[in-house]
């Protein structure tokens, strides 16, 4: 499927004289949602003949998506209802010729209750035009929560684990970052943010969760909602996930930056308990004998040779985290040799699908690359893998390239409409984040980021995320999935990456690689020279065989020794292209694979 990208970006001058957010030629950019303000402590409380109160301000730029309405408030259960005492004002027109929309000080408590100092405006939009909405400080400079909604009314409420059955959210219990649906209308929420919050139309409503955490039940299985009144405040949308006792779980995943010959470079390796139950082991992680490891955050716990090692000690359920590693390539490499690393989440349980306890990244060293890319892990999959809900990994990368840092980034991307928003899931990120949908489009919000230029620090000037999500079941042989990104560095236009592309085809009597075989082969497509990663147990006389579509054997290796977590390369290069099955055989055990050699 063929579309284009629709942003809808405003490119501001930023000044040296004021911070970030203090004026209006530094306004940070906003869109519908959840807010925090700082204060304000600093900055302009913008021209007069706007109301009045407040010595200094917090600026927020915000263009119209549509013609209507909009509602400012900071009529938030986040906010400290004692004594915030916030006052708003809005503009339109030029940084240089502001024209007065609006202003408000207190809602009063008939309209926020408990919060009689709470600011709440309507304003009037049109789609297209620039709107300047400025905070200033009244009787004190506390920070608070302030909502955008460019609908009837705003809905909040809660996604979380809930650990002891009790449908009560205990303060020891995890956020879950969950896809929610609302119906009538078919849209998705995100909720990422804890709590989460959206924009609702006047109406009756009811929100579901189309895709649970694993190995949890959603509790209640819906909640319905009513907005009977322009700028309605909804609270209690929680959604408690109980668990399916006995469940272990853990999964890996390895990403980030090609091998750069005779530099430091970045893997970034994200881990999780997706289970029920705590989980002890280790990450390992195998380097390339052509790189070296540097060091990581958090520290390794011990390194031999080649393999680095971090232990886990009691990973609770619904908990993980991210390690990135900086690692040398060796300047011997040439751009013509294959590098992988492997890395292994072993546990000292019996894991209910071991194969994503495993993970690997391929690249070709490199003497210089696209600091902003868009990677897929499959140029095609099968009707097979989109009756399975196989995901689909995206891999964002974005560098500042910039002469001074960059304060904050966004990543705008139109999900392709024939991938399933529902089934949307952050793998793991570089910085801190929050991710918005609107409609089909994913917005990833990198704030107070402060990226160093590349010339000052190339290795902190990079940053990154990755994510998965499944194409609709609907999906038939020839559909394409096509997709690239928008990044935006604080107010530049934005830098499009590369398109990527992935295509549904009819091998659908195939083996699934990767799936529940227990071992992976990579790359794949490629050339013929494959790694085989092994993720069962230890096979020490192993027999690997490989035969084609016809079932005709083109090579067969006995004596072959199998480590879990480890690689044994496969010199396939002598075949003609096509597809092929590899076979491990053993005493009590065997797997199959596919692997596509291309020329």
């Amino acid at each position: 499927m063929t579309r284009s990208h629709a942003l809808i970006i405003a490119a501001l001058a930023a000044t040296l004289a004021h911070a970030q957010g203090d004026t209006c030629t530094t306004a940070l950019p906003v869109t519908s949602g959840l807010h925090h303000a700082d204060g304000p402590t600093t900055g302009s409380p913008g021209p007069g003949g706007c109301g009045g109160g407040g010595n200094n301000g917090d600026w927020y730029m915000y263009v119209a998506t549509f013609t209507g309405t909009i509602n400012i408030t900071s009529c938030n259960a986040l906010n400290n209802n004692i004594d915030d005492d916030t006052y708003v004002r809005v503009y339109t027109g030029s940084c240089g010729a502001l024209t007065c929309v609006g202003y408000n000080d207190d809602m009063g408590g008939n309209n926020c209750p408990g919060y009689v100092f709470a600011t709440y405006l309507d304003v009037s939009v049109t789609a297209g035009q620039t709107y300047y909405i400025v905070w200033t400080d009244m009787f004190d400079s506390d920070d608070f929560h302030w909502n955008l909604s460019e609908c009837y009314g705003t809905v909040m409420g809660t996604t979380y684990l809930d650990q002891n059955n009790n449908g009560l959210r205990e303060a020891t219990e995890p956020h879950a970052p969950i896809v929610l649906e609302v119906d009538p209308g078919n849209q998705f929420v995100h909720a990422g943010q804890d709590p989460y919050s959206f924009c609702s139309d006047s109406g009756s409503f009811t929100i579901t969760v189309p895709t649970p955490p694993l190995y949890h039940v959603a509790v209640p299985a819906s909640r319905s909602y009513s907005v009977n009144n322009l700028g309605d405040l909804v609270t209690g949308m929680d959604f408690g996930f109980q668990p399916i006792p006995g469940m272990y779980d853990g999964t890996v995943s390895i990403w980030g930056w090609s091998p750069w010959i005779g530099n430091n470079t970045t893997y970034h390796i994200s881990y999780g308990n997706v289970g029920t139950e705590p989980l002890n082991g280790s990450v390992v992680l195998t380097l390339h004998p052509l790189t070296t490891f540097v060091s990581s955050t958090p520290p390794q716990d011990s390194i031999s040779g080649q393999l680095v090692f971090w232990d886990l000690v009691n990973l609770q359920p619904g908990t993980g985290g991210t390690i990135h590693v900086t690692y040398h390539t060796d300047s011997t490499a040439l751009t013509t040799d294959t590098v992988t690393a492997t890395v292994v989440l072993n546990t000292d349980h019996l894991d209910q699908t071991p194969v994503d306890n495993s993970d690997a990244i391929t690249a070709d060293p490199t003497t210089s690359f696209d600091p902003n890319e868009k990677l897929v892990d499959t140029e095609w999959v099968t009707l097979n893998d989109v009756a399975m809900g196989r995901a689909l990994e995206y891999t964002v990368h974005f560098q500042n390239t910039g002469t001074m840092p960059a304060v904050n980034v966004r990543v705008r991307d139109v999900i392709d409409g024939d991938l399933d928003l529902s089934t949307f899931e952050m793998v793991g990120a570089t910085h801190e984040h929050y991710v918005q949908f609107i409609g089909n489009e994913v917005i990833w919000t990198f704030p107070q980021i402060m990226l160093p230029d590349s010339a000052s620090d190339p290795e902190g000037s990079k940053g990154g995320f990755q994510f998965r999500i499944a194409p609709k079941t609907g999906s038939i042989p020839g559909t394409q999935f096509e997709n690239s990104v928008g990044i935006i560095f604080d107010y530049n236009q934005p830098v499009i990456t590369n398109t990527v592309l992935t295509e549904v085809t009819i091998e659908t009597l195939l083996p699934e690689q990767g799936t529940s075989t227990g071992m992976t082969l990579f790359p794949s497509p490629g050339d013929g020279r494959v790694s085989l990663l092994w993720s069962r147990s230890d096979m020490p006389d192993a027999r690997i065989e490989v035969v084609d579509l016809a079932g005709r054997s083109v090579l067969d290796l006995a004596g072959i020794s199998l480590r879990q977590g480890t690689t044994y390369p496969l010199d396939l290069s002598g075949l003609t292209a096509g597809t092929y099955l590899v076979r491990v055989l053993g005493l009590h055990d065997a797997a199959t694979a596919r692997v596509v050699v291309r020329r």
